[in-house]
């Protein structure tokens, strides 16, 4: 199939109905319409963790097909804050994140839980503790006071100053500004 299929394999939606889990992962999988097509299909009692990094806002109807479930929870991929979180996850614009993120903490099904998972990576790892400290700023905790969830991954990419001024010269930024104690972590 082509383009933003609605439509998803029943085998698929068998298999996911057995698990007591599931994790949905994106980029931004708010705007698959199967994701859609998924979460109605699965049983209520289902756990579900949405991965997402929140450049978009679910619409109502997705919002709904969470509703419906008894454990929900929003997992936004946040590495980096302000013009970091902008390097890290471009072309995305924190402000705009941070805008969709504080209107679903607001307006979420109640149901909703939230989780930020940072990816650890040679750029950010002396800076992270900034999206620690905003995330229990911004999101401490859903409408029902679950607190939300901080997670940690790490990225085993080995990044070079010749790949990194490569992405600076296509996208104009300077990452020897923004990470600068990261500088002496990286080689050719």
């Amino acid at each position: 199939m082509r383009g933003n299929p609605k439509e998803i394999d029943h085998d698929l939606v068998v298999r996911a109905k057995q698990l007591k889990g599931i994790v949905i992962g994106g980029g931004e999988p708010v705007l698959n319409l199967s994701t859609k097509t998924l979460l109605s299909q699965l049983d209520h009692e289902q756990k579900v963790s949405i991965h997402f990094n929140g450049t978009v806002l679910p619409d109502q109807d997705f919002l709904e097909n969470c509703k419906r479930l008894q454990n929900v929870k929003f997992v936004f991929s946040i590495d980096g804050v302000q013009e970091r979180f902008e390097y890290l996850r471009w072309p995305a614009k924190w402000d705009r994140v941070v805008k969709n993120i504080v209107f679903l903490s607001q307006t979420a099904p109640t149901n909703v839980e939230f989780g930020v998972n940072i990816t650890i990576s040679q750029l950010n790892k002396f800076y992270y503790t900034e999206v620690v400290e905003w995330a229990q700023r911004t999101i401490p905790k859903n409408s029902l006071g679950k607190e939300t969830v901080i997670t940690f991954n790490t990225a085993h990419n080995r990044l070079s100053r010749d790949y990194l001024d490569a992405l600076d010269k296509k996208r104009q930024l300077d990452w020897r500004k923004l990470f600068p104690l990261a500088v002496d972590q990286i080689s050719n």
